[in-house]
């Protein structure tokens, strides 16, 4: 058994994982299970990004789009949507530079999981 902090050890040294929030397991389960709790993430460059973000958030296979410094991250609600997705901006006459199907992390799962029981009481 294993406690810490440093979320990025623990991915590397452990199988299961139980989140602890406030004295309670709010989650628990192989990291795999956890980070792929988090769904489907797209990671996209692409110019115009305003126009890229409006395409994204109109969508109903995206169920949220944040910035990341230059880029934009969209969570899917359909990872079949990729391809999709891809074709409909390129049809707007977006500039795709990077379409890139990426995995939270273990800490990003703690922080959206903990924060969703904060925003709750």
């Amino acid at each position: 058994m294993l406690s810490s902090h440093l979320l990025a050890e623990v991915e590397k040294t452990c199988d299961g994982v139980a989140i602890v929030d406030r004295g309670r397991i709010v989650a628990q389960g192989t990291i795999a299970e956890l980070r792929d709790g988090g769904g489907t993430h797209l990671l996209i460059e692409a110019e115009p990004i305003e126009h890229a973000r409006t395409l994204l958030a109109s969508s109903e296979a995206v169920s949220e789009v944040t910035d990341e410094g230059g880029s934009l991250r969209a969570r899917l609600t359909d990872p079949a949507a990729v391809s999709e997705l891809n074709r409909r901006l390129v049809e707007a006459g977006i500039a795709v530079r990077r379409l890139e199907p990426v995995q939270a992390s273990l800490e990003q799962r703690f922080l959206e999981i903990t924060s969703r029981f904060e925003e709750a009481a």
